[in-house]
């Protein structure tokens, strides 16, 4: 609840040689006393300041003795000095009513001046006069501790075991002192023997008061504890009985929770044990202990020193002998601890605590922390500590809201998301990318999200960073503090209360709405929290001028005026205030809980509200001690009011929280009055829990799930409790008559948390809160800044896998599948699955003890039930330990059955990450199978990522550990419920049977060796026209191993593993596949993801995959894989184009260096491509080395300027008419696609002209519409690289689109007759090749080597580069004289298919 925040603040002393030991404050927490040996000082609270100073005489130190203790009279009139020599000394306090203690003056600087209305402080800081009004002398020995117990006596202990009470005249009440020696302890109220204390020397050490508890809580001197009573608060010695606290004997210090009835006392072990009283015994039961982990502390503080309530008693401070301050909820739970703090490298806090405190105390509302800190040369200094805390401790109302905010004294610390709150935030992390997801076949996914789900993380975007919302300067200047705060349920308004009035915020406007009269605002205070009612501020407070407590409703659209306010009169002083729907609910100092009913007459802020039922519950609890009182949804509705909508709804049931203990009210109507309202009855108290702090139910305004019916309880060290309904199978059974049935129909299941909770998400099921941090700036122990700085971090908890699990264990599997089918849609739901399974094994594989019932049976069974079952798993077993896998497998099933079951389910991640547990269970060489399998369905999925890390674990696998078989986990049928599933044989004699039909060239004479080291191999014969490319990073880290082939080729000796071959020739077929059906966009993807060099790859595949058969289908296949759009030409831009494309004279801007239309990759300028001079060769020389300075492998291409020897050729001035024609053309191209896909596309024109794949850069080039890389196509079919096929394949490609413009797409037409002047060249340049090729057979007699590339008859024709790693194609592959080996591309002769009709697509054609 309370959470420091900020730097400790040091204040100065007066005196320098004053050296405080004790600090008190007022009942009003607004004046502070600081005591030292000689003097006291008052301080005030906001600003802290001292107000008055005050010092003894040397002759009243040496007759009455140094000061040891002092005490506030209730009413702040009066202090009371004890000192050494057993004297006490009244001093009054008056008020100097007519002037201040401090004045304000500005500076004479202009500059200096305040200017706003922040610097000017409104509060009145009182001038103080303190005389001497008595001084008495105690005969009997030296005072001890001092009490007040009221407004006109203090009571006084003594070491002679008196508890002398005097009345504040200084005269002594002698009737009611009382004596240790005559009270009878015992250890409990029923106990007939009681004796006293015999022992002598035995005096109370400290004692606290508490009229809620009708007594005083004791230690003694000797250790023990107890705790004094009497059956009425006159507090005769004759009736006074103590009642010891059990298995306490070193008690040092003691203080009292009035609230909760608590009695906490701090012991010398460094813990505080806390008890409350036996309501049956009337003993002293121990409630809960406050003791530090070895997480939080690991050394030991010491003795406890010091022990300070809250005044709300929602927190309790403590301090150490040793050092170190702490802050514990009431029932235990760590806030905050500076034992655990930041002090830097040097501090060691078992040695030397910088913060050693002997005395603290409250300031008001709790939001500082005044301390007495003891510094190294036992001088002491006054430090402040800043808190904020949370609204649920004065405004328990706001346990229904769903927002996140903390309280300081003047500011507001919101924790926001898209509106004043904020959401918590869930980061997915997954390896996957977000355009997958893994669905089963069998059954689909119920969420698309929860599929990939990996790990929730609390996003430190949101954790650190809180909006502070600073009230106004004009409205807390004159109301510090803040009390009371409440957020509506849209998160959108703010309302405060301090001292007096209130004021609201607007978070669209960002603006603050205060009273225009100031009379308004100072004329009632707010006594019982503040509420948002649809529209309306609901407030319980006390009218100051009439004298009388009211409850208001202000219209938040209305001015902020009394005239526009609601006024309910109220017979006595509110306490607290809720609401659920359109009821109100007060309970006030008369103990009586009433419930209203609200109803909106109008939008001008006129509120019906009518008194619906009025709830004595005097009888349970002191009104001072009810910390909430609320109305919930927890009874059923019956089937008839499930039939009938016209029916009410059963009532409400009232549920209390009265000192920690919950209790319900049943409520039951049994008649309607005059004006047929119903009227209610209730029924006797029943009590739910103990214990409790904060209480949630569900709003109900959502889906009406178990959980959001459930009731939510924080009992502090206890843990949390969930009051669950359960719902019986059948839905419309009926119900059993009797009153009390649906008490059977629910169930208290605990949980532990590792916050604090502070709101409940109930449609996320998630818990948020906060928790202390720090931050150290200076290490300095002089400077003031020495300790950390504290800030608050949000934090937050799934608790869907602890409910599960606890209905689990108790046979509930059926609710615990309801609760888990209505949370399915959560993105963290599989977490949840993984936390409830991963809590379940390490409980049960760990336990040194047998397990006679076990439960991970059970809820392996119950995961089954959800599609994420196969991740659950796995994702469990890669946060365990190794050692615990065979306990989790042998309930799961076997790794291998679930892998191959997450193949069939195409879960590839999922298998990914079984891969990783196969990896330690099995040898190196079913690993290798198994990812090999896993790889082939990655590539035909187009899983590119995957694939990638695949094949890296696959290279990265020791060839050493090949055979050498691992330590597999026994998974034995141990439960005898693992589904079987079908799997490869691990045996396997070879990879035939995961890479399919595909067989090695060279047949199955392939012998692999692990033994001898690897050895590179030499270079190729020509490696000068084709030197090899350079090797990656993953084939350099793999491990080589020394290979033996079939005898082939020196030239041609693959340079890598035969594993690694494998890989390779598997990426090439899936690479083939893609060609072969025009996908270019996943072929770009799958050479960039696993490093395939595309030049040297199409190179290889010039005459197979990369074949064009039907260029119209590959256009068209183009357009739908890279959206790229058709052009789209009008009829009459058609005819223009038509008309213009006849060949205009020659002019002489047709000369300039134009580029349009031009790929920007390899273009030159039109003097280089198209030469002016006659007789000059008119095509680029064909590429020295195909893939040699290619783009794709970081070089530049190099085009000559000499063709072959015997070109014809053509008339400049035809070139630069087509030049020009080019030119005008450009400024009238349709509408390209977007700028991604024409960077794609251009690159893809670039890799095909260079593989001289001028079928499919032709494809492209008609794409883009480049009419300059048609015509280099063109020109590259006269080079050696293009086979003479390839150019009448090309030449028919031109044809076909061509008419196929002319049929279908007239967009195209325009470009289509530009270049339609290449089909006479390419025809001319096969009748060419086709002479030559007859004069050199007809010219050869026998085979030669230097025979010409076209001779098919001769082996000897030029070869491509020999293959290289990852992208290396072997020679008997690319032979266009050989047959090609891969049985999957083995494909007949495809004829050119006719065009299809417009409207049809080419999305279903194959294209090979």
């Amino acid at each position: 609840m309370y959470f420091p925040i900020g730097w400790p603040k040091v204040l100065q002393n007066l005196g320098n040689d004053a050296q405080f030991r004790q600090i008190v404050s007022n009942r009003d927490k607004i004046l502070f006393a600081s005591l030292s040996e000689d003097c006291f000082v008052v301080w005030f609270c906001k600003p802290s300041v001292p107000i008055v100073y005050h010092q003894r005489s040397v002759e009243s130190l040496q007759r009455l003795g140094v000061n040891v203790g002092v005490e506030w009279k209730p009413d702040s009139s009066m202090i009371c000095i004890s000192t050494s020599e057993g004297h006490l000394i009244l001093y009054n306090v008056e008020a100097q009513s007519d002037q201040t203690a401090y004045q304000q003056c500005d500076p004479p600087m202009a500059s200096l001046r305040r200017d706003s209305a922040e610097l000017f402080v409104k509060e009145v800081i009182p001038s103080l006069k303190i005389t001497i009004f008595k001084e008495i002398l105690v005969w009997d020995g030296q005072i001890t501790r001092m009490c007040c117990i009221s407004g006109t006596e203090i009571l006084v202990c003594t070491t002679r075991a008196h508890l002398l009470r005097y009345r504040w005249d200084g005269t002594q009440n002698r009737d009611y002192c009382l004596d240790l020696g005559r009270i009878p302890f015992s250890i409990n109220q029923q106990v007939s023997k009681a004796e006293p204390i015999l022992e002598d020397n035995t005096h109370v050490n400290d004692i606290e008061y508490s009229p809620l508890v009708c007594g005083f809580g004791i230690t003694l001197n000797d250790g023990r504890a107890a705790y004094l009573t009497a059956p009425n608060l006159k507090f005769d010695p004759n009736a006074v009985q103590g009642i010891w606290a059990q298995g306490i004997d070193d008690a040092t210090c003691v203080r009292v929770n009035h609230k909760f009835r608590l009695i906490a006392i701090g012991r010398k072990n460094s813990q505080v044990d806390v008890f409350t009283i036996d309501e049956a015994t009337g003993g002293l039961e121990l409630s809960h202990t406050m003791v530090l982990s070895s997480k939080d502390f690991p050394g030991d503080p010491g003795p406890v020193k010091c022990l300070r309530w809250t005044g709300d008693g929602r927190a309790v401070a403590v301090s150490w002998e040793g050092g170190g301050v702490s802050v514990w909820s009431t029932f235990g739970a760590l806030l905050m601890c500076s034992l655990a703090w930041d002090y830097g490298l040097s501090q060691d806090l078992a040695r030397h605590n910088p913060l050693v405190v002997c005395s603290m105390e409250w300031a008001t509302e709790g939001y500082q922390l005044w301390m007495v800190k003891l510094e190294e040369d036992m001088t002491s200094n006054l430090i402040q500590m800043d808190f904020v805390k949370s609204p649920l401790s004065v405004n328990p109302g706001m346990s229904n809201q769903r927002h996140l905010y903390l309280q300081a004294d003047d500011k507001l610390y919101v924790n926001l998301d898209d509106n004043l709150t904020r959401r918590t935030k869930i980061s997915i992390i997954d390896s996957s990318s977000d355009t997958y997801q893994e669905n089963g076949l069998d059954q689909p996914l119920e969420y698309d999200s929860s599929a990939k789900y990996k790990e929730i993380v609390d996003d430190n975007e949101c954790r650190k960073q809180w909006i502070v919302l600073q009230l106004p300067a004009t409205y807390i200047a004159s109301n510090w503090p803040l009390r009371f705060s409440a957020v509506d349920a849209s998160g959108q308004f703010v309302c405060v209360a301090g001292r007096a009035g209130l004021t609201h915020y607007s978070c669209a406007a960002r603006r603050w709405k205060l009273f225009g009269n100031e009379a308004h605002e100072r004329g009632f205070v707010v006594t019982a929290g503040v509420l948002w009612w649809r529209d309306y501020i609901v407030v319980g407070c006390y009218n100051i001028l009439e004298g009388h407590d009211e409850i208001r409703f202000y219209p938040r659209d209305a001015k902020l005026d009394n005239r526009f306010a609601k006024v309910v009169r109220v017979q006595a002083q509110v306490f607290v205030l809720d609401t659920l729907d359109d009821q109100l609910v007060v309970f006030g100092a008369d103990a009586l809980v009433t419930i209203y009913e609200l109803n909106r007459v109008d939008n001008k802020g006129n509120v019906e509200v009518r008194c619906v039922q009025a709830v004595d519950i005097s009888a349970l609890s002191h009104p001072a001690c009810v910390v909430s009182a609320s109305l919930c949804r927890l009874q059923e509705p019956s089937p008839a009011h499930l039939a009938r909508t016209d029916q009410p709804a059963a009532p409400h049931s009232l549920v209390i929280n009265a000192s920690g203990k919950l209790m319900m009210v049943q409520r039951e109507e049994y008649d309607v009055d005059e004006d047929n309202n119903p009227a209610y009855s209730c029924l006797p108290a029943t009590v739910l829990a103990s214990c409790v702090e904060s209480v949630w139910s569900g709003s109900g305004t959502g889906a009406q799930t178990q959980l959001s019916r459930a009731l939510w309880l924080w009992c502090g060290v206890l843990g949390a409790r969930v009051w669950l309904p359960l719902i019986s199978r059948e839905a419309t059974r009926r119900t059993d008559p009797s009153r009390h049935t649906f008490m059977a129909k629910r169930i208290m299941l605990p949980f532990h948390l590792d916050i604090y909770p502070l709101t409940i998400l109930f449609d996320d099921a998630i818990l948020l809160g906060v928790e202390n941090d720090t931050t150290l700036y200076a290490s300095d122990s002089n400077s003031v800044f020495s300790l950390p700085f504290c800030v608050i971090n949000r934090t937050s908890q799934v608790y869907l896998h602890q409910i599960l699990r606890q209905l689990l264990r108790r046979n509930l599997g059926y609710h615990a599948w309801e609760i888990a089918r209505s949370c399915s849609q959560l993105p963290y739901f599989p977490h949840s699955l993984e936390l409830l399974l991963h809590e379940v094994l390490e409980e049960e594989a760990t336990s040194k003890e047998p397990i006679p019932d076990a439960q991970l049976p059970s809820v392996i069974e119950f995961v089954h039930e959800f599609p994420v079952y196969l991740q659950t798993v796995v994702q469990c077993a890669r946060k365990t330990e190794i050692a615990l896998w065979a306990y989790l497998f042998s309930a799961a099933g076997k790794p291998k059955e679930l892998f191959q079951e997450c193949l069939q389910r195409k879960m590839l991640d999922t298998a990914a990450s079984y891969l990783i547990i196969l990896q330690n269970l099995e040898s190196s060489t079913v690993s290798r199978q198994l990812a090999t399998q896993l790889l082939d369905t990655a590539l035909q999925q187009e899983r590119w990522d995957l694939a990638r890390d695949l094949v890296r674990f696959l290279r990265a696998i020791d060839p050493n550990d090949v055979d050498s078989p691992r330590n597999s986990v026994n998974v034995q049928q141990k439960y005898g419920q693992v589904v079987q599933s079908q799997t490869v044989s691990p045996n396997a004699e070879d990879l035939s049977v995961i890479l399919g039909s595909m067989q090695l060239a060279g047949g199955r004479g392939r012998s692999f060796s692990t033994t001898a080291a690897p050895r590179e191999p030499s270079p190729p014969a020509n490696s000068t026209a084709a030197p090899a490319p350079r090797r990656t990073a993953a084939a350099t880290a793999a491990v080589k191993r020394k290979k033996s082939v079939p005898a082939r080729s020196d030239r041609e000796s693959y340079s890598g593993t035969a594993e690694e071959f494998f890989i390779d020739m598997m990426i090439q077929r899936h690479a083939r596949l893609l060609l072969s059906t025009a996908r270019l966009v996943a072929l770009g993807r799958l050479a960039a993801a696993l490093d395939l060099h595309l030049v040297a790859w199409l190179a290889g595949e010039r005459e197979r995959a990369a074949r064009v058969d039907s260029a119209v289908l590959c256009l068209k296949r183009l357009h739908e894989d890279f959206s790229w759009p058709y052009p789209a030409l009008s009829e009459e831009e058609h005819a223009q184009r038509k008309s213009s494309v006849v060949p205009a004279p020659y002019t002489g801007n047709a000369e300039s260096d134009s580029q349009c239309g031009d790929s920007g990759y390899v273009s030159l300028s039109l003097r280089a491509v198209l030469p002016l001079a006659a007789g000059a060769p008119l095509s680029p020389a064909p590429l020295s080395s195909v893939g040699e300075g290619s783009v794709a492998e970081g070089g530049a291409v190099a085009w000559g300027g000499a063709l072959a020897e015997g070109e014809g050729g053509a008339d400049a001035g035809e070139e630069r008419r087509y030049a020009a024609l080019m030119e005008r053309l450009h400024h009238h191209q349709a509408e390209r696609g977007d700028h991604t896909a024409h960077v794609q596309l251009r690159y893809y024109l670039q890799l095909m002209t260079e593989a001289s794949c001028v079928e499919w850069a032709l494809v492209v080039a008609v794409a883009l519409r480049d009419a300059l890389a048609v015509l280099r196509c063109a020109n590259a079919a006269r080079g050696p690289d293009v086979s003479l096929p390839a150019v009448r394949r090309l030449r028919a490609a031109l044809l076909d689109l061509h008419a196929w413009t002319d049929a279908e797409c007239i967009g195209y037409k325009p470009f289509m007759m530009a270049i339609s002047n290449q089909i006479p060249i390419l025809t001319s340049i096969i009748n060419t090749r086709e002479r030559r090729a007859s004069m050199a057979v007809s010219r050869a007699r026998t085979p030669s080597t230097t025979s010409l590339p076209e001779q098919k008859q001769t082996p000897q024709e030029p070869r491509l580069p020999p293959p290289q790693k990852a992208q290396e194609v072997s020679k008997q592959s690319v032979r266009k004289d050989s047959p090609i080996t891969m049985p999957e591309v083995q494909t007949e002769p495809i004829v050119r298919p006719s065009f299809p009709p417009r409207e049809e697509t080419a999305s279903n054609c194959a294209i090979m």
